[in-house]
């Protein structure tokens, strides 16, 4: 092994082995609410991988064959008071908006991927339909200059390496709020509300970009939301890991 290789290989082991060790701690704070759903009706569930849920007891779900995605909510995001003393710049609002139809399509593209196709996907609402309503109230963008230093770090003192480590994923956090409703009735049948971070990652390449680390919290969100529809009683749907080795 050629030296710039040894010290890539140090670098990983260490950046790994500090990632582990603060995983428990890792978790994002939940989120206070915008209002967009009720927090205060909702729980910590031990079977839902969100900060909060809530669903409505006594539903037939057997009745609901297809669903139809709202376009996801930015609203209460761009009017947050600390959004528009830290990030109120027109291509921040682009982005944001951007990130939101990313939002949108992921959860279309995970229900359509669905191997029981539980619901088939809809353009637009139709009566007997399930409708998902999204909004995306929190949206932090990573820190790419910290994240550079990272990279470097191989090349470094120890203490950059362990700097580093601990900087690494921690920087972008995403929250959401959404409620599924009855599109006849309009009637709230679930309520969920999750904040995650960027993850832990030897070299966290993602967060090269403003709001790469977002689009991976996203993919797990859609995820866990047609598990959540799939799963029977007493099933549990497992939050999403801090850390990951994977550099993308």
């Amino acid at each position: 092994m050629n030296r710039k290789a040894f010290h890539i290989a140090i670098f990983f082991l260490a950046a790994a082995s500090i990632g582990l060790s603060g995983c428990a701690s890792m978790k994002a704070e939940p989120a206070q609410g915008t209002g967009f759903v009720p927090m205060g009706e909702m729980s910590n569930r031990t079977d839902y991988p969100f900060n909060k849920a809530w669903v409505k007891e006594e539903v037939d779900w057997d009745k609901y064959k297809t669903i139809y995605i709202k376009d996801v909510n930015t609203k209460y995001l761009m009017e947050a008071n600390w959004w528009q003393q830290n990030f109120r710049r027109q291509d921040m609002e682009q982005d944001t908006r951007k990130i939101a139809q990313y939002m949108q399509g992921k959860f279309r593209e995970s229900f359509k991927n669905d191997p029981r196709k539980l619901y088939v996907v809809l353009d637009t609402p139709e009566p007997g339909s399930l409708t998902m309503e999204l909004a995306l109230t929190e949206l932090v963008p990573s820190n790419p200059v910290l994240e550079a230093v990272g990279i470097a770090a191989p090349y470094g003192s120890g203490v950059v390496v362990q700097a580093a480590a601990k900087e690494s994923g921690a920087k972008a956090t995403v929250a959401f709020e959404a409620r599924v409703i009855d599109t006849d009735t309009g009637t709230v049948l679930v309520m969920a509300a999750d904040r995650e971070q960027g993850k832990v990652a030897p070299i966290n390449l993602r967060a090269l970009t403003w709001y790469g680390e977002a689009d991976v919290i996203i993919d797990e969100w859609a995820d866990q939301f047609v598990q959540v529809a799939n799963k029977h009683q007493g099933e549990v749907v497992k939050a999403a890991s801090p850390f990951t080795l994977k550099p993308w």
